[in-house]
């Protein structure tokens, strides 16, 4: 296995969560739109222990539960969006 490097320091100090129980020991995307239900999508996340940097890869891109909604749009309909 390649070993991780962080994208913003290089350092390969690098951790990733590895819990397949990701809703207690992982790291949550909740999508909250204005009327709807919690949209919860699994996720990586990988921390840099030299700089704290943390990258959060979205791995589903359906819903967990709720409506089955797509990552695309559920964020294009929540109001805590913005494009940068």
């Amino acid at each position: 296995m390649q070993e991780r490097k962080c994208s913003k320091c290089g350092s390969a100090n690098v951790y990733k969560n590895t819990s397949n129980n990701w809703h207690k020991d992982g790291v949550v995307i909740q999508m909250v739109a204005e009327g709807s239900f919690h949209d919860l999508f699994q996720t990586e996340a990988f921390l840099c222990l030299d700089c704290r940097n943390l990258e959060i890869q979205v791995a589903e891109t359906s819903t967990m539960y709720g409506k089955q909604k797509t990552l695309v749009n559920t964020i294009q309909a929540s109001n805590n969006w913005v494009k940068a």
